[in-house]
């Protein structure tokens, strides 16, 4: 059954307009977490156009017949992208087609092919940034199954060439190269002279450790944190995940805050906050939620934006069918 229609891709873009430029961001994640990697690609290639227009509060557009045709040519072409990417074919910018360009009800954001590439490299970014994000939220194997997906259906201009956004926590090459690395009794490569052992990356040392990467992860992860549960709950949160399990606080402040929610180079606090916030929802995890809730108001989020967000997410979740909370929507979470 087909989630996401032009008409409801018109309504995720248009119908809440404090989410104007991270509609496609909050969709994205709910898409995600509620198993749907499939449509992800129609979202993907209509915000790449309709994010190019200017915007415009007005429930006419709901109808514009020009912006549903450039909402179901997306849907289109995200599906024959995904064709050619199955046979290799290198895949083509995502533009609007000029055969109704001057007939869209909305302005041109830009002017030179330049910028247009600049922000479509960007939006692209969001995109992939988004589904890392909400991975310690909705599990690894959808993570997996959603950036699969996009990337099927992401311009050959705009893939990610093998090449992380982080900064490395280990510099693979911070050794002499002279040196012999031997197999040991349980087949692990080491030389246990200058402590180098190999992995699936390639060999390391304790000189491969990048300090300076991991202190800065840290303070960065633990800022997040202060922000988002302010007033005292920062250290009564953390006391509480501690002794339901230390491994599981270490797992969260280290690898989770640190490493990946607290990077702001694609994604700002607020941006990430809504898509927390967007994961918890179809969960039914409501002390959760009341948490990210007040966290988003720490971090500077609009109130109007997280009422735009929870209606948002129940688009989705009506379309996509099923019961997500047992008490029903309105014993959902709210500021």
């Amino acid at each position: 059954m087909t989630t996401l229609t032009a008409e409801r891709l018109v309504r995720l873009a248009y119908k809440y307009p404090s989410l104007e430029n991270s509609w496609f961001l909050i969709a994205c994640a709910c898409l995600s977490v509620l198993n749907q990697p499939q449509e992800i690609p129609k979202v993907y290639h209509f915000a790449l156009r309709q994010q190019l227009l200017e915007f415009k509060n007005d429930e006419n557009l709901l109808n514009d017949k020009y912006l549903l045709q450039l909402a179901q040519d997306s849907i289109s072409s995200s599906d024959k992208f995904e064709e050619l990417s199955s046979i290799g074919i290198g895949l083509p910018d995502v533009l609007i087609p000029f055969t109704y360009y001057s007939k869209l009800p909305l302005g041109f954001k830009f002017n030179q092919s330049t910028s247009i590439f600049e922000f479509q490299n960007l939006l692209t970014l969001k995109f992939r940034e988004v589904l890392l994000k909400v991975c310690g939220l909705i599990g690894i194997p959808k993570t997996i199954n959603s950036l699969t997906y996009l990337k099927n259906v992401t311009p050959t201009n705009f893939r990610s060439h093998n090449v992380p956004q982080r900064p490395n926590l280990i510099n693979h090459t911070n050794f002499p190269s002279s040196q012999i690395i031997e197999e040991d009794s349980c087949g692990t490569r080491l030389d246990e002279q200058n402590g180098i052992v190999d992995t699936i990356d390639g060999p390391i040392s304790p000189n491969s450790i990048n300090t300076p990467v991991v202190i800065d992860n840290l303070k960065q992860g633990s800022d997040l944190w202060n922000k988002v549960y302010s007033n005292n709950l920062n250290r009564k949160i953390r006391n509480q995940i501690y002794q339901a399990y230390p491994d599981l606080w270490y797992f969260i402040y280290q690898g989770y805050y640190s490493n990946i929610l607290s990077y702001s180079q694609i994604l700002s606090d607020k941006e990430t906050s809504l898509c927390i916030i967007t994961s918890l929802i179809p969960q039914d995890v409501n002390p959760q939620l009341k948490g990210h809730l007040r966290g988003a108001l720490n971090l500077g989020v609009p109130k109007d934006q997280l009422t735009d967000v929870r209606s948002l997410v129940f688009d989705i979740c009506d379309w996509v069918g099923g019961n997500y909370w047992k008490g029903g929507k309105d014993s959902v979470a709210k500021l």
